[in-house]
């Protein structure tokens, strides 16, 4: 499975004022040319470096590379040591704000060895970012109230403020600390990374265009009214595949199959395919909590009943994904579809539509999420607004197996007249990577 590795991992521990201190670091003349307005020890001097990676002098490209490999190596040790103890003992347990490893903690008497080795290193290293944080509350509070609260930047500003610190904090060990300052800041961001790429799984659950990882989706809807027709049904087979170098690509295939069954009596059941799609995403911007995305989507002509098919259509949209809150998440999403010529049988489709959605991590590995379609018909002057409420849960986190369940329901009566009434509608989706 591919490791995946949280940005603010890797901590600046030598970005310093001094003459002397500026000679030994090799990233300190790369600072002072691409970063000089980036405050040391705010947390966004490695930013600022890596969007001028490709820029840098050897050695300090040299120096971030080991940096990151060293983050990469303890993400795979903690993977390889406690992996299987969290399997067994915390799979339950959502993970964040330190809970995994709480989790850990607490059956320490029945973990494995590798595992219990590699809590003790973390616990130490805590111990000694701890002692040093108490020494230095005051200068902390005095001189670094702005910093990011992770290990890293609090140490990389007390070491810029070096020749205004308190007694008390000059006499503790910096070094100690700055040592154990990777390990935890690396070991706690992981699971806020995960929780990151999981809010991406749910979306793709939900018809967003955000995606994380390859995908196996099965939907079962059922519309009431659909189009003011009739009743229907559709089977949605969703297989989506992620690639590229860092995951930043996607090809998506939607097959619906579908049923219209009409009001009135006599009149025969329809079937056929729904609007069938083929979609290209491109993941073009990722920091942080933050995540875009940009893709075009055919759309195919489908059925010989325009109710339960589709025409030929183009449909590119944008998204962008955030996290607003330790486990609520919002991604906007702007989809455009409009049909291509002359289309017999079929409506004329210009069609824009806004959609935020909020998704709530909730415990239990359960999740809610709130899906709003904003949409207006160019053909009709019409605004059309549907929202959908889906809950789901994860049965298994390694796997990534997801359930959801749905309810939507059109919010005015044009939108009832075009779309449908309302719908219900169950999901199963598998997660994996290559």
């Amino acid at each position: 499975m591919r490791t995946f590795l949280p940005k603010a991992l890797v901590v600046s521990l030598a970005v310093l004022a001094g003459s002397a201190a500026l000679a030994e670091d090799p990233c300190a003349e790369d600072v002072k040319q691409f970063c000089p307005d980036v405050p040391v020890g705010s947390g966004k001097m490695m930013d600022c470096l890596r969007q001028n990676e490709k820029k840098l002098s050897p050695a300090c490209g040299e120096r971030m590379q080991a940096d990151a490999l060293k983050s990469r190596r303890i993400v795979e040790e903690f993977g390889r040591a406690c992996k299987p103890d969290v399997e067994q003992f915390c799979a339950a347990v959502e993970p964040g704000a330190g809970r995994t490893i709480g989790c850990l903690a607490r059956h320490q008497l029945e973990i494995s060895p590798a595992c219990q080795t590699m809590l003790g290193r973390l616990d130490e290293a805590r111990e000694r970012i701890s002692a040093f944080r108490a020494a230095c509350k005051v200068d902390v509070e005095s001189l670094c109230k702005d910093v990011p609260p992770l290990a890293g930047p609090l140490l990389e500003c007390l070491q810029e403020n070096q020749a205004r610190l308190s007694s008390e904090c000059s006499r503790s060990n910096l070094n100690l600390a700055l040592e154990g300052a990777n390990l935890v800041d690396t070991v706690e961001q992981m699971t806020r990374q995960d929780r990151v790429r999981e809010v991406l799984q749910i979306l793709q659950g939900v018809d967003s265009v955000a995606f994380s990882r390859s995908q196996v989706l099965l939907q079962l809807d059922s519309f009431e009214s659909l189009g003011a027709k009739g009743n229907a049904g559709r089977l949605l087979f969703n297989p989506q595949f992620v690639f590229g170098e860092r995951g930043e690509f996607a090809l998506q295939i939607k097959v619906p199959v579908s049923a219209l069954y009409p009001y009135a009596a006599g009149t025969p059941t329809q079937f056929g395919l729904g609007a069938v799609t083929t979609a290209f995403g491109w993941r073009f911007f990722s920091k942080g909590q933050i995540r875009q995305f940009v893709g075009l989507a055919l759309q195919w002509q489908t059925a010989s009943t325009a109710v339960v098919g589709a025409p030929w259509a183009l449909t590119p949209y944008y998204a962008v994904a955030l996290g607003l809150a330790r486990w609520v998440s919002l991604t906007t999403q702007v989809v455009y579809s409009r049909s291509l010529g002359e289309t017999p049988g079929y409506p004329e489709l210009n069609f824009l539509l806004l959609e935020p959605i909020l998704v709530f991590n909730l415990p239990g590995r359960s999740y809610l999420a709130l899906d709003t379609k904003l949409g207006w018909s160019f053909v009709t002057g019409t605004f059309v607004p549907v929202m959908k409420a889906v809950a789901g849960i994860y049965t298994d986190r390694q796997k990534s197996l997801s359930i959801s369940a749905w309810y939507q329901a059109a919010l005015t009566s044009e939108a009832a007249a075009q779309t449908f009434k309302y719908g219900l509608g169950l999901g199963l989706a598998y997660y994996f990577d290559w």
